[in-house]
């Protein structure tokens, strides 16, 4: 049971998405409980029954509060063979804010991830049309922000039926890379269907090819988003080879050494069932140099924070630790050792961003501060 992100947010409405997978019994019904407060979703809405053991539904909400922060989840009630009604099984209870008055908010889509980070941005969306034919995957979503040279995008892909969430990013026009990527780990929900590397690197279609770069010679393409994190279909794949998932990296003992040790363990640890692994790869610009035009980061970093749920959807516990590297050789070092691991704190202090800005308090502040190893 997965509870979705919201669409046509506004300052009086909202569409809630859900969807549902694997289901042993018939759809009895299905819904959204909702309310003001994550501890008290006192309203329902009722979508009755489905057919089939998979699907996607929406519902829109109207005549709410501007400004006001709302908390929803999704649910499905299965009926057996013999009649008998089950108890709902919900998904994570998640949360949005409608904008503060008419003239703000708008559509917004997928920026509600636990790993995404608070940040300020103008009224409107620039998105494509249906299934795009000038780039990979399915659709995409530009937001402008406050700085006119940095955009926030996110990708999707279409998997069985459904829209699924790539990943979304920060892409600064001047640094010609992201600044960040945003993404979810999950053996269920992005499945390793071995589809290899579908290369082909181009640009994003959703920024200006000005702000995009194909590659700075003496360096290689730095994944923010491993081609192997994405095995789901070719059409996941192949957004992970956009110029904006890509800073320069240094190659040897670099991007072939403990950064590809480190994407390799994030693989491989990938959690299944109620916890999530929620992840942030960024780079950092400190008295970086310039080659042919292009700014090089100075380092390279990666934020990781793991999240239980309960079987009520409410996020139970978080563990997190980050990892920074400079962007230079490191022969014959590990990529975990300690020298190399640092707070989410630190980070985000050396970055200015405030990242799992939608973690429960409760939760974050002990994630965050942490500089033990998830596995």
């Amino acid at each position: 049971m997965i509870t979705g992100g919201t669409e046509n947010l506004s300052s009086a409405g909202a569409t809630l998405l859900g969807s549902f997978s694997g289901a042993t019994g018939t759809i009895y019904d299905r819904g959204f409980e909702w309310g003001t407060s994550s501890s008290s979703l006192t309203r329902s809405e009722y979508l009755g029954s489905a057919t089939g053991t998979s699907g996607s539904f929406s519902v829109s909400l109207g005549s709410l509060d501007a400004g006001e922060t709302y908390y929803y989840r999704a649910y499905v009630r299965l009926q057996d063979s013999q009649g008998r009604i089950g108890n709902p099984i919900y998904g994570e209870v998640r949360s949005f804010t409608t904008a503060s008055s008419a003239g703000q908010g708008g559509y917004r889509p997928y920026l509600s991830g636990y790993e995404i980070p608070a940040i300020a941005l103008k009224a409107g969306t620039t998105y494509s049309s249906g299934d795009e034919t000038s780039g990979y995957g399915y659709k995409w979503f530009n937001h402008e922000t406050d700085n006119a040279m940095q955009k926030v995008v996110t990708h999707t892909y279409k998997s069985g039926g459904k829209t699924v969430r790539n990943y979304t990013c920060l892409v600064d026009g001047n640094k010609m890379a992201p600044l960040w990527s945003a993404f979810v780990m999950h053996k269920d929900a992005y499945p390793d269907n071995g589809v290899g590397r579908n290369d082909g690197w181009k640009n994003d279609p959703a920024i200006p090819s000005s702000w995009q770069q194909s590659g700075v010679s003496g360096y290689s393409r730095g994944h923010f988003v491993a081609s192997n994190y994405r095995q789901a279909s070719v059409d996941a794949n192949k957004a992970t080879f956009y110029h904006t998932n890509q800073a320069p990296q240094y190659q040897s003992s670099f991007n072939d050494g403990v950064w590809n040790s480190l994407e390799q363990s994030v693989k491989s640890n990938a959690p299944s069932g109620r916890d999530t692994l929620y992840v942030v790869v960024g780079v950092l610009y400190e008295n970086s140099k310039t080659v042919s035009g292009v700014p090089i980061p100075s380092h390279f970093y990666k934020l990781l924070m793991k999240c239980s749920f309960g079987a009520d959807g409410a996020m139970t516990a978080a563990r997190g630790v980050a990892y920074i590297y400079t962007n230079e050789a490191h022969k014959d070092e590990q990529y975990n050792d300690s020298k190399f691991r640092t707070t989410i704190d630190a980070i985000e202090a050396r970055s200015g961003f405030d990242f799992f800005a939608a973690v429960p308090a409760s939760l974050q502040a002990a994630a965050e501060s942490s500089t033990s190893e998830l596995w």
